[in-house]
């Protein structure tokens, strides 16, 4: 039977909405998941590797409707994650760069300490261990910033890269692969390290693991907590409001699509690069400079960001939902040794870097601003987010301001850095890359102490000493 275009696509939308609401329900029953918090969206997504054709090719026989849905998902969740990206800063005051360092300096160093070590152990892994052994190419030490701090939506956006590399869809599937393994340790290491923090009283506003609101843990607010999706600013009449946004989108992305293509034209270095280049880093910088020239006519009062981050949530959850399903496992099981050692060594070192950098450098409510920064790194914002409402559900901390300053800054350099990172290890070697994160790492490292950012704060053996010593007065 053939369907028309039209009933295919409403097929990939009802099956997406499908596990989405499945996901929803699993976490209401299971207080299991509520504990740690894992998104609906994650668990719908989890639903759907379970039940997928991809992993049940060689035992069962699926439809040939379902096999083409779920072999659509892929090229859905790119438009997804370029329409996410193209939002990032729509609607949002644009700070510059020297406001950004004067309120979240020591955040922005944290950030930029975390994603490049994430690069540096996996390449250093791949030169010392990986390639003795293995017949992997070189991107293959780029991974796990692509998976973690870009996050699992974001290793789809390498698909044009890794097919120019001709390491598709190997590339991708084990890109995906440590993405979904950064959001889930993301959620359930976070909240281990919260428990830990919390009873050492490390955070300012909880003062008992059992703090955590309920309403969180079910993930339903209360009647009398409803908060506001957003603000009309033009009347619908004339045009629906989210209609507006969604115009601003899509000129963001057309406009990162003709940075991209504009540049891979050109001769030389820059166009072989943009050759290889995704279109979502470049989505995102246009929209920046979308909403700088809006801000600087006038019209920054009509573009309400509260009604932005509904479009950009709701695009988020159904591209979780395609890159899980998208997801081909027994091609991911075929690395599986070689991935698993370099998502051990990034899980390490963002522990690492959370709990050692953070409190020395953060001179208040370190506790909190680390759990941002580290959930941002292990999965993506929302996760970051999800972890400092359990510890300041009011906001009542300046933490997600100063996040807010830092990812300004962060997400412009660091993304941009990243879409050209594969196509570096492929044409300069792995070793290229340890040695470029290793100088970015003391070049960091150095920035904060000529700013003296390290004498700012206390280690946190210091600071769980005084905790304990105070406990011992007591």
């Amino acid at each position: 039977m053939e369907f028309q275009p039209f009933v295919i696509a409403m097929f990939h939308v009802a099956l997406l909405s499908v596990f989405l609401g499945i996901g929803k329900l699993v976490r209401l029953r299971f207080q299991l998941l509520q504990k740690f918090l894992i998104p609906a969206s994650v668990i719908g997504g989890l639903i759907a590797i379970l039940v997928s054709p991809f992993t049940w090719a060689n035992h069962l026989s699926y439809p040939q409707i379902v096999q083409d849905i779920y072999g659509n998902f892929g090229e859905i969740s790119i438009f997804l994650l370029n329409f996410v990206f193209a939002g990032m800063f729509i609607g949002r005051k644009i700070p510059n760069l020297r406001r950004s360092f004067r309120k979240a300096g020591p955040q922005i160093i944290h950030g930029q300490l975390l994603s490049w070590g994430q690069l540096m152990l996996p390449s250093l892994a791949m030169v010392l261990i990986i390639d003795r052994f293995y017949d992997l190419p070189d991107a293959f030490g780029t991974l796990i910033p692509i998976g973690f701090d870009g996050g699992a939506t974001v290793a789809v956006g390498y698909t044009s890269t890794f097919q120019e590399l001709g390491w598709y869809p190997e590339g991708v599937q084990l890109a995906i692969a440590a993405g979904v393994v950064g959001i889930l340790g993301g959620c359930i290491l976070g909240i281990v390290v919260i428990n830990w923090l919390v009873r050492r009283e490390q955070t300012e506003v909880a003062q008992s693991p059992d703090d955590i609101p309920d309403h969180i843990r079910r993930g339903l607010f209360r009647e009398g907590d409803f908060e506001e999706a957003g603000k009309l600013t033009v009347v619908p009449q004339a045009i629906e409001p989210t209609a507006l946004l969604f115009c601003l989108f899509g000129v963001a992305m057309i406009g990162g699509w003709g940075v991209v293509s504009g540049f891979s034209m050109l001769p030389g270095l820059i166009g072989r690069f943009f050759g290889f280049a995704p279109i979502f880093p470049f989505a995102m910088l246009f929209g920046m400079l979308l909403q700088a020239t809006i801000d600087k006519l006038g019209y920054a009062h009509i573009v309400d960001r509260g009604l932005a981050k509904r479009l950009q949530g709701l695009a988020l959850e159904f591209c979780i939902l395609s890159v899980f399903a998208s997801l081909y496992i027994p091609l991911v099981l075929q690395s599986s040794i070689p991935l698993g050692i370099i998502v051990i060594l990034g899980v390490s070192w963002t522990l690492f870097i959370a709990l050692s950098v953070a409190p020395m450098i953060m001179p208040d409510y370190w506790a909190e601003r680390m759990l941002i920064d580290y959930g941002q790194a292990m999965g993506n914002v929302p996760i970051g987010i999800l972890l400092l409402r359990i510890v300041d559900p009011q906001f009542e901390t300046p933490a997600l301001e100063y996040f807010s300053y830092r990812h300004a800054f962060h997400a412009p350099v660091m993304f941009t850095i990243l879409a050209f990172v594969p196509v570096m290890a492929h044409m300069w070697g792995i070793e290229f890359i340890f040695l470029l994160s290793l100088g970015a790492i003391l070049l960091n490292c150095f920035i904060a102490y000529l700013l003296g950012y390290w004498g700012q704060g206390r280690s946190l053996f210091s600071r769980l000493s005084s905790t304990a010593g105070y406990e011992t007065e007591d």
